[in-house]
């Protein structure tokens, strides 16, 4: 009985050894594409050179609404590394990331493979590797907290301090809240909860822009002057991800933080879809999650949703990162 549970431990050990090699892998392969080839990542630079400058530009509560921890880090990598490389190392971490829950979470090597066809062919994946930093940086953040912190009381302490690095981050805190509030003193019913955030992300639409205003988020402006809803394509697909989700056995899944979080992330987005450009932006910080809860069961069901996923947005790929994500340099080298 020894030699099978060694055995066992071994085996698992193995596994865990190979994710995280085929992640630095990964992560590594991420960082060889340079900063010229996308969008906003001058900026990147710029906070790395400038972060305690910018910091100096706020005061009040504009200190900490506007990511102040998220430019003492920068501040912080400066001092060991070049402003250029600093943009590299958060893209590592966020490649790495994604990529070992991705392995750990998944049933089998099929839905892996999807899982990555997805991180790299769904638009909205490719953006927030490679484009949108600070967010998957948080995102990614967000995954080890639930992995190691889900049942400690410390958690959502947690994921409130993820607001100091990206504002997005006090928007999940706050929904991760109601869930708490709604399990504890109405029911666990998986179903049921995403009812509640459906209704209540949609009633929430109409007050993120007043109060980022209010907190004097920068992104304020930009949620003012962006479109609501859209064509109603990525409504469908995450609605179809929804369903197909609330189609599998639940029950034994209602205290797996992982299942548990992404399930309110496409939740309050598929409720926030007409009302708010905000649930555009959200998504990227449950975009992770999301992935691999597809990744997670091993039917038919699964495997036609995935494949689903990965083939529409495929057929949207290059339009949407040309247009979104890719610099003009970074267009002619990867697009051609």
């Amino acid at each position: 009985m020894m030699a099978i549970n060694s055995s066992h431990v071994s085996t698992r050990k193995l596994k865990i050894s190979f994710f995280i090699f085929c992640s630095v892998i990964f992560a590594f392969l991420l960082t060889l594409m340079p900063n010229e080839y996308f969008r906003d990542r001058a900026n990147y630079i710029i906070y790395a050179k400038e972060s305690l400058n910018i910091i100096e530009r706020y005061d009040g509560v504009a200190l900490f609404t506007n990511e102040p921890l998220f430019l003492l880090l920068n501040n912080v990598l400066s001092f060991f590394f070049d402003a250029e490389i600093v943009p590299l190392i958060f893209v590592s971490f966020i490649g790495f990331t994604v990529s070992y829950f991705l392995f750990i979470r998944s049933k089998n090597v099929l839905l892996t493979a999807l899982g990555f066809m997805a991180l790299i062919l769904v638009p909205q994946s490719f953006h927030m590797l490679l484009v949108v930093l600070r967010q998957a940086f948080t995102a990614t953040l967000l995954m080890w907290f639930i992995y190691y912190f889900w049942h400690s009381r410390y958690f959502l302490f947690l994921v409130f301090l993820l607001g100091f690095i990206h504002s997005s981050g006090f928007i999940v805190f706050a929904f991760l809240s109601i869930d708490k509030v709604f399990s504890s003193l109405i029911s666990k019913s998986i179903l049921l909860r995403v009812v509640f955030f459906i209704f209540i992300s949609a009633v929430v639409s109409f007050l993120i822009i007043p109060l980022a205003e209010v907190l004097l988020l920068r992104q304020a402006t930009e949620y003012q002057d962006a479109v609501s809803g859209g064509g109603g394509g990525n409504f469908i697909i995450y609605m179809s991800v929804l369903l197909v989700t609330l189609s599998q056995r639940k029950k034994m899944h209602t205290d797996d933080g992982f299942y548990v979080v992404a399930l309110v992330g496409v939740s309050v987005y598929v409720g926030m879809y007409f009302f708010s450009p905000f649930a555009g932006r959200l998504i990227t910080s449950f975009l992770p999650l999301i992935i691999c809860l597809m990744c997670m069961f091993g039917n038919a069901r699964s495997y036609l949703l995935l494949a689903g996923f990965v083939l529409i947005n495929s057929l949207i790929f290059k339009s949407a990162i040309e247009y979104n994500s890719l610099s003009e340099l970074g267009v002619r080298y990867l697009l051609g």
